[in-house]
């Protein structure tokens, strides 16, 4: 018989028999469920880091990052090690991004793991004896450089031509990273480039030299270790070793407090703070310290540190070659300065029996940012020292150095293990790491930036839980209300806030932070970001559930455009929002002026 009313034979049972054709294989065992599960639950994270390509999904923006050491500073597992930075940027959990870096060296790697190895294809560099001018290379093809210099003086240091390839760059919204230790540690590397060479102190010649190594003036940030009791020649509970930066204790760093993150900074000082409470509660800290969990307010310690500073000469004119251009640029006729966005504190308990001696207690700059897209150029951040971002720090040391350790002989080998040695150490490694992406995400150029937004939120839009919490049905401000809160634990609040600014650049947010232009004690960027943020989302929601993104995702093009048709809804809504408040306020100063009559 045939045609749709024809008898179909009943199927028969699966086989017992493994690889019969036509047939589904037997599961032997729970086990064999579970390995598949996990084969499964593995492609589904390759794909959301864009390894693998899924239609519903758009890719991860790409950030291409040249990382740029010299002399004994090393990409493998070492002593000066970038081990931990490199797999921290490879195995980012942000489903927006992803880095590409390239590791070039001054010179040679110390330490290079052996050639055609796994290991190799990690750690290895890429670039030997680099010069940024040399055949084949081009620096256009990069979104930022970060530099960790090493040599002191003039060996190995960049020159003119390479300097103006670099400042050229940095002019068309390259960002870098820089930094080095105590003294002059990192000069040859970094003194002379454009806007780092004066957010830090890179030489120990001039009125105000970098902090030394040893004396009473050292930036020490050790914390007393934890070592087992008898198990340290000398007694940690009282006193320091060098080995103390090597294990599972981080430093505390005070942080500069922000009302928003845009172009003039908007600093949230205490007596602000205490003007418009309880309204005006939200303040952050610069997005670079801010993490998925909250502030980020630690960082590694070490015994001698560098210092990051504020330029005091913000009207200087660069030149390198045949190009010259204001290192500072101005914004609204004055030139935009550099800002310290965490300190952080010597202890005022060394003591002369400690190992490097007695200590001044003092706090210092040890992180500095630039944000030079406010000014049409590149981004900066420099950090103190290099110590923060090195394996020593993180994962403890290859091998004892202090003069005192007794750790290895009676069996405490956490210092030979850092951060990973304790759950509270591997936590605090983690809101570490979180940094590390977050000065990777903010130095991208503005054309990233604004890719990961828009992808960003799209892809939100087709994961647990906003692809089943989100409709067409709720209002504007609910979509965006819940989505800042669902997000904030995946990317930080920070980040979040960010977004809709760069997809819809058209509104004036700093004069809002002016009391003189707005002296009403509200919040009006918690209004904004819920409504403009909502509105975007409803906009993509449209589309999602349009039928037309089943298999393909929207064009970075298509969702730009999205973006800002959703914005402007948010906008008009936030708006009709207005009115009605006004209109209700009336009602209520009627109200209470009879009360008080």
């Amino acid at each position: 018989m045939s045609g749709r009313h024809a008898t179909t034979k009943k199927r028969k049972p699966s086989s017992t028999r493994e690889g019969e054709a036509g047939q589904e294989p037997v599961l032997k065992s729970t086990g064999d469920l579970r390995a598949i599960k996990d084969r499964e639950r593995e492609r589904f994270a390759r794909i959301a880091r864009g390894d693998l390509p899924l239609g519903i999904f758009r890719k991860p923006c790409r950030v291409k990052i040249l990382m740029l050491v010299d002399t004994g500073i090393s990409y493998n597992q070492f002593y000066f090690g970038l081990s931990e930075v490199l797999d921290t940027l490879r195995e980012n959990p942000e489903w927006w991004v992803n880095f590409e870096v390239t590791r070039a060296h001054r010179q040679n790697d110390p330490n290079p793991p052996a050639n055609g190895t796994p290991a190799y294809d990690l750690y290895g560099p890429h670039f030997e004896n680099f010069r940024f001018d040399q055949s084949g290379f081009d620096l256009d093809d990069y979104d930022q450089v970060w530099f960790f210099g090493f040599n002191r003086g003039n060996t190995g240091a960049l020159t003119d031509d390479e300097l103006e390839i670099l400042f050229r760059w940095m002019d068309n919204g390259g960002g870098v990273f820089a930094t080095g230790d105590h003294a002059n540690l990192g000069e040859a590397l970094c003194s002379n480039i454009p806007r780092v060479r004066s957010m830090r102190k890179w030489r120990t010649a001039g009125v105000d030299p970098a902090p030394f190594a040893f004396g009473p003036d050292r930036h020490d940030t050790l914390r007393k270790g934890h070592d087992f009791p008898g198990t340290a020649a000398v007694d940690e509970s009282t006193s320091y070793t060098f080995d103390d930066e090597s294990d599972d204790v981080p430093m505390v760093i005070r942080l500069r407090w922000y009302v928003h993150h845009h172009c003039h900074g908007g600093h949230l000082h205490h007596h602000h703070l205490h003007w418009y409470w309880p309204y005006f509660t939200r303040r952050s800290p610069h997005p670079v310290l801010c993490g998925m969990d909250g502030p980020i307010r630690i960082l590694p310690d070490h015994p001698h540190e560098g210092e990051v500073v504020v330029p005091r000469d913000l009207t200087e004119i660069a030149s390198f070659g045949d190009y010259s251009a204001p290192e500072y640029p101005e914004v609204s006729g004055q030139p935009l300065s550099p800002e310290i966005i965490a300190w952080a504190k010597v202890q005022d308990d060394h003591s002369n029996e400690s190992f490097k001696g007695a200590c001044n207690a003092k706090e210092f700059g040890a992180i500095g940012a630039y944000n030079g897209h406010c000014a049409g150029v590149g981004r900066v951040i420099v950090d103190s020292t290099w110590h923060h971002w090195f394996d020593v720090n993180l994962t403890g040391r290859m091998v004892f150095s202090s003069s005192t350790p007794g750790n290895v002989e009676t069996g405490d080998l956490r210092k030979l293990e850092g951060f990973n040695s304790s759950p509270q150490g591997q936590q605090a490694l983690s809101r570490i790491r979180n940094y590390y992406r977050n000065v990777a995400i903010w130095l991208s150029p503005r054309n990233r930036l604004r890719c990961m937004a828009a992808r960003g939120l799209w892809n939100a839009l087709r994961r647990y839980p906003l692809f089943a919490d989100l409709s067409l049905d709720q209002p504007i401000w609910v979509k965006g209300h819940h989505a800042i809160d669902v997000l904030g634990k995946y990317a930080g609040q920070c980040q979040v806030y960010s977004w809709w600014p760069l997809l819809y650049p058209k509104l004036d947010i700093n004069r809002l932070m002016d009391p003189e232009v707005f002296p009403v004690p509200i919040d009006p960027l918690k209004m904004m970001d819920a409504f403009i943020l909502g509105g975007i989302l409803h906009a993509m929601i449209e589309i999602r559930d349009s039928g037309k993104a089943d298999r393909k995702a929207p064009n970075d093009k298509t969702l730009l455009k999205t973006a800002e048709t959703g914005a402007r809804a948010g906008v008009e809504a936030l708006l009709e929002h207005i009115g009605q408040s006004q209109k209700a306020h009336k009602v209520l100063a009627d109200i209470l002026k009879k009360g008080v009559k």
